[in-house]
């Protein structure tokens, strides 16, 4: 028996009252059942239909709102799983992150916008230094990674290479970017540590020695090393370096001398480098 205003049956309200009630369409309702997410109460077994209980709509009002904090529905999942006690703190951890990549977008469109103006306030706020680098022998781990996994990649190939190094370990970590790493680009990114003396290590694990080089670089806090603003260190060193000589084959590169755990956004945190080949030694290989 059904009640042709409401669309509620004995079994339930139909799919097409439940959306109706809900304000979602039959699409998503459809695309939430096959998730997991908000399945019927009961399907027909003849005829296939769907029917939701009236006390599923608050979950559905939810999952529509949450759909507009344009939310995922992986994480919208993970919310609904959770306890209802602890719900109120995880939406506020997951809004916490969603601002937080919010911001990174706002400051890349001010970026872009700046270079696309070809306003130079990108270099002006660095102090670019000039120093040479001796040859040095490295161990390495070389990967290739999106953005998503470069953070935790960096720290994982780090904490590998400082432990088979142990005492042999002669100088801060670096990381190579032979490519670019953004969410369509994957690098490769290569993570070096400088030893001494021999070493056995595995066979993904790579020792060689990395060239002498003058390199234009930069130091930066805790805070300017978060994206997009890094971006305008690796612009203020190209542009040091392409002033001063020519970029060569060697790789931009990030130092860390410094344990990052505990520091606060101004502590002085690494360095941003481009290798380049100095002028000054161009002309003398020209003689």
């Amino acid at each position: 028996m059904t009640n042709t205003d409401t669309g509620l049956t004995q079994t339930g309200l139909t799919i097409g009252a439940f959306a109706r009630a809900s304000r979602l369409s039959l699409k998503a309702l459809r695309l939430y059942g096959e998730l997991g997410l908000l399945c019927p109460a009961w399907v027909d077994p003849a005829t296939g239909y769907r029917f939701y209980r009236p006390e599923q709509l608050g979950t559905a009002r939810l999952i529509g709102l949450l759909r507009q904090l344009d939310l995922p529905l992986s994480e919208i999942q993970t919310l609904l799983d959770a306890p209802a006690f602890t719900r109120p703190a995880r939406l506020n951890e997951l809004w916490g992150r969603t601002e937080r990549e919010h911001g990174q977008r706002r400051a890349l469109a001010q970026y872009l916008i700046e270079t696309l103006q070809g306003e130079n306030t990108m270099t002006q706020q660095f102090q670019v230094q000039e120093r040479f680098v001796p040859a040095v022998r490295v161990v390495t781990l070389t990967q290739r990674v999106y953005v998503a996994r470069l953070s935790d990649y960096i720290g994982e190939a780090g904490s590998r290479l400082a432990e088979l190094a142990g005492e042999q370990a002669s100088g801060p970590a670096f990381v190579l970017y032979h490519g670019q790493v953004n969410a369509d680009s994957d690098g490769p990114v290569e993570v070096c540590l400088p030893v001494l003396g021999a070493l056995t290590v595995p066979e993904d694990v790579t020792v060689r020695e990395e060239p002498a080089h003058a390199e234009a670089f930069v130091a930066l806090t805790r805070a300017q090393f978060e994206f997009p603003g890094i971006l305008r260190a690796y612009d203020a060193t190209n542009a040091y370096a392409r002033e001063h000589g020519e970029c060569g084959l060697l790789s931009p590169r990030e130092i860390y001398p410094v344990a990052w755990e505990g520091l606060e956004a101004d502590d002085f945190a690494g360095e941003v480098a481009w290798p380049f080949v100095p002028q000054r030694e161009e002309r003398g290989a020209a003689k």
